[in-house]
């Protein structure tokens, strides 16, 4: 087993996470939804002890006296996770927080309303995509006309995910990870619940995927959430980190998946950007697997994805920030009659559910690390990119100091966001 500190030290950490992750399943938070958890993998098998906050508190600082003085990656890695544990404890607790301040320390992001610029950028390259297939009317008309022209029926959205999954798991295993023997156990269709898609790790190597039916899928887009959710998204961090760990070559204090600590920006971010990993929307790559008529789809749909996303995550912080009603905020998100009112609705329930709003900003935000340290690396050095965001422990602030070490360049992708 790999351990970065003492076994003492490296305990109290992991007790901490299983601990209160216990207490946000816990009826005692006031806040019981069978729909929020906060654990998604624990590789250790560690049991939690810890009851209280205040016995949570004592472990994180136990942790502190030597986390504090270690020195290189594991002490970067480990001080910004024992950061987040203390605002976890303080927000949680009912200390009075801002939103914004939380975010900041537990998921590393410094929170604003994405400029209107880049929104702008992102609607006119769509535009001009769809007016050259021949899409006529305002930019939200040719949005909303295309993607209902790409609409999946409901009962055919788990044979179109099968379908990718298969070419994804293949290119997935050839150029960016070597999974050990994997497998997905089932794809399946949900009804009613708030996000898209959901990867569970059951162990093992094997996972389940489940996608909303109730929401309107388009195919193009659709591509690119399968990637996110299986390979070479979350099913693969998941089946990779704990096939790692099994070899000791995996740290035991980073040997678990919590929602709401500074590696979520990672974890959602690389997921995000799969669909670019995979080669599916560049043109001048050859991806057999993909034609270029369906490459040129999912370029539009990664468009709208990222348009989506700037939509949502200003809204998260309308409603989390700017406190504007539940009424305004998907108001914001439906006004220009392109982004679906169920979508905005199961939206909204996530980034204003007790525990999951501090999450929710990762999705963008980790996204636009990925994306602009991706860039960064020449084409020839993209392995060296992959086995650094597999295979090593990050966090936002880690992950920056990497990404300049390795191409010499300065990498501040918070100051172009």
């Amino acid at each position: 087993m790999l351990r970065w500190t003492s076994p003492e030290t490296g305990d109290s950490i992991l007790d901490f996470v299983t601990s209160f992750a216990q207490w946000v399943q816990g009826e005692e938070n006031g806040h019981r939804n069978k729909e929020v958890r906060a654990l998604y993998a624990n590789y250790s098998n560690k049991v939690p002890t810890l009851k209280t906050f205040d016995e949570m508190m004592k472990a994180v600082e136990l942790a502190e006296k030597e986390v504090v003085s270690l020195a290189g990656h594991p002490g970067d890695y480990l001080r910004a996770n024992l950061k987040a544990f203390k605002m976890l404890i303080r927000y949680f607790s009912g200390e009075d927080v801002p939103y914004k301040e939380a975010v900041n320390d537990i998921l590393e992001v410094p929170l604003r309303m994405i400029p209107k610029k880049k929104i702008e950028e992102t609607a006119e390259r769509i535009d001009k995509q769809l007016t050259d297939w021949g899409y006529r009317g305002e930019a939200c008309e040719k949005i909303a006309t295309w993607l209902e022209d790409k609409r999946i029926p409901a009962d055919q959205v788990i044979d179109t995910a099968k379908k990718y999954l298969a070419r994804s798991r293949e290119k997935t295993l050839a150029t960016i990870c070597p999974l050990p023997d994997d497998s997905i156990e089932s794809v399946n269709p949900l009804e009613g619940v708030f996000f898209s898609g959901l990867s569970e790790y059951l162990g093992n190597y094997v996972g389940r995927l489940s996608f909303n039916i109730s929401r309107p899928w388009n195919e193009p887009g659709f591509a690119c959430v399968l990637t996110h959710e299986a390979y070479p998204g979350h099913h693969t961090y998941y089946t990779w980190w704990d096939y790692l760990f099994s070899e000791g070559k995996w740290p035991v204090e980073a040997a678990y998946m919590l929602i709401n600590h500074p590696v979520n920006c990672l974890f959602e971010g690389v997921p995000e950007i799969g669909i670019r990993m995979l080669g599916w929307d560049d043109l001048s790559q050859d991806t057999p697997e993909v034609s270029d008529k369906e490459k040129a789809e999912i370029i539009v749909a990664r468009d709208i994805s990222d348009l989506r996303r700037m939509l949502q995550t200003d809204a998260c912080y309308l409603y989390n920030v700017e406190k504007q009603s539940k009424e305004d905020v998907i108001h914001f998100m439906v006004k220009d009659g392109w982004y679906s009112g169920i979508e905005a609705v199961n939206t909204f329930r996530y980034f204003s559910m007790f525990y999951l709003n501090i999450y929710y900003p990762c999705y963008y935000y980790g996204r636009w690390i990925m994306q602009q340290a991706y860039d960064l690396y020449p084409r020839e050095k993209l392995s060296e990119f992959y086995r650094m965001i597999y295979d090593t422990p990050h966090t936002n602030s880690t992950l920056i100091k990497a990404v300049s070490e390795a191409t010499g360049k300065p990498f501040n992708p918070f100051e172009t966001i």
